[in-house]
């Protein structure tokens, strides 16, 4: 089994306003410690968001038997001591990554909103049936524009991928030049910052053309009849004035549900205003 666990941390701020990322391991361990840990909204020397400090590596601390593989979306001088002040993904995982990619997302002009830079996170993962393209990422809230482009070039990633897939480079081994094969089964995950009646969730659930694998919601696979947990807006309402609701998913690709075990969504933890979520994939 490949555990994955994505979660969108408020850089350690619970609904209490207290951060404390000891919190947050302790909510991870108490779930049972994922192969993979997917965060949203990590902190570094930042002292607008975290005092300061550098989760990155506070969180290392905390899951010593992981790597960390951090990207950036934000990427600015004048950091704590000196230090660059970032801000964006982090993935933790305790198997190695044959490769790893970082993706700006486009932001468009877009002069009536607030936005920040996003990105995405793609790693390669050996399995037990192959390799698996896992991506971790955070989309815009504010603009729908920026948002729709971003789904629209997550889209496009997988169809890029997916024809490397079939129709490889050359391969020059033990050289920058190396072949390293993108995998036609993704797996995405992250606080996507949309709901599943906007258009954006319509766009990353629509067709692909022949040959690419849709993708699919891992909830409604596994849940169809169920109503779905919400992630966030359980405690803090001061954020999400109205109520419960789902901006939290695991969207994965049409070819790799068949071995969805199960998804899952803590809705007792208020270390943060998201809820994790988690899902458990045959290999």
């Amino acid at each position: 089994m490949l555990t994955i666990v994505s979660w969108n941390i408020q850089y350690g701020k619970g609904v209490d306003g207290r951060i404390d990322l000891y919190r947050i391991a302790d909510v991870v361990q108490q779930d049972g410690l994922p192969d993979v840990l997917c965060l949203q909204e990590v902190s570094r020397n930042d002292p607008e968001t975290a005092n300061g400090s550098d989760q990155v590596s506070e969180l290392q601390k905390l899951f010593p038997d992981y790597e960390n593989f951090y990207g950036a979306s934000q990427d600015r001088s004048g950091g704590k001591d000196g230090g660059r002040r970032q801000f964006g993904n982090l993935i933790l995982t305790r198997r190695s990554p044959l490769q790893v990619l970082h993706h700006v997302l486009p932001s468009p002009a877009d002069p009536k909103a607030r936005f920040m830079s996003r990105q995405t996170t793609e790693m390669l993962l050996s399995t037990g049936s192959g390799t698996l393209r896992l991506m971790n990422t955070h989309l815009e809230f504010f603009s729908e524009k920026q948002q729709l482009a971003q789904v629209q070039r997550i889209r496009e990633l997988h169809e890029e991928a997916c024809a490397q897939s079939r129709e490889a480079g050359l391969d020059f081994p033990n050289t920058p030049f190396a072949r390293i094969e993108r995998s036609e089964k993704m797996l995405i995950c992250g606080d996507f910052n949309f709901v599943p009646e906007s258009a954006s969730y319509r766009l990353i659930t629509s067709a692909f053309a022949e040959g690419v694998p849709d993708l699919l919601d891992a909830w409604n696979v596994v849940n169809p009849e169920n109503d779905r947990s919400p992630t966030c807006g359980i405690f803090d309402h001061k954020q999400w004035k109205y109520g419960p609701h789902c901006r939290d998913y695991f969207f994965l690709s049409q070819n790799l549900s068949p071995q969805i075990h199960q998804v899952s969504v803590n809705t007792e933890t208020a270390a943060s205003d998201h809820q994790p979520i988690r899902i458990t994939l045959e290999e």
